[in-house]
């Protein structure tokens, strides 16, 4: 059995896009997983890997962190499914993963991270307090994220513009079917969609819109 080490927050709250990520990899597979969660605050559970970022999975003697070397993993230690099929060397995907990482994902922050600090839990609020507000140069989160949305969803948007063109021609990132570069992208968004789900963060006439659909009645 493999288990994941997941983010945790108030209530049961998964928000970690990183994480979703690995779930979502891990049902492509149709692997089955314990799931372990943990708090901003509990970084012991995952020191045996030798890591403070979440998550990480124990698959037999194997512990792997990072999302995308579990991804990796994942695609070596279990070929049926392929997470990146018609991906000669998962560059494709790859590409994918760090324009995620470095765009999409910093461009999301400001809008949901009033939400995040009111959905910690109580013994990790002092810890992120401290750390976002570092951060954004305020503890003033909410009117931080109000002002983020007034003034930077179109930014925002149009840092989704590679996906967009990929998506006016074909179903999914992917191809006809979704893979780990859909996994990317969607568990980016589920982020926003699991702190401020009633935060309208794409246009409904957006093909990102449309994929997104598609990706959460697959899900």
């Amino acid at each position: 059995m493999i288990t994941l080490y997941d983010l945790a927050f108030a209530n049961d709250r998964r928000p970690s896009p990183y994480c979703w990520r690995a779930k979502l990899a891990l049902k492509h597979k149709g692997l089955r997983w314990r799931d372990e969660p943990c708090g901003l605050t509990e970084k012991q559970k995952i020191a045996f890997a030798q890591s403070t970022t979440y998550p990480v999975i124990h698959d037999g003697t194997k512990v792997v962190k990072d999302s995308w070397a579990i991804a990796n993993h994942l695609e070596d230690a279990y070929p049926d499914k392929p997470l990146f099929p018609n991906d000669p060397g998962r560059s494709y995907a790859h590409f994918v993963n760090g324009w995620a990482d470095t765009v999409v994902n910093p461009a999301i922050f400001p809008f949901v991270i009033g939400d995040l600090v009111e959905a910690s839990r109580p013994e990790d609020r002092a810890y992120l307090v401290e750390s976002r507000g570092k951060r954004i140069g305020t503890t003033d989160f909410m009117a931080f994220q109000k002002a983020a949305r007034e003034k930077g969803l179109a930014a925002f948007r149009a840092t989704l513009e590679p996906a967009r063109r990929v998506l006016a021609r074909q179903k999914f990132l992917s191809g006809e079917a979704p893979a780990y570069a859909d996994y990317i992208l969607l568990g980016t968004l589920l982020w926003p969609r699991t702190l401020s789900p009633g935060f309208e963060l794409l246009e409904k006439d957006d093909p990102v819109h449309g994929w997104h659909e598609r990706m959460l009645a697959l899900s």
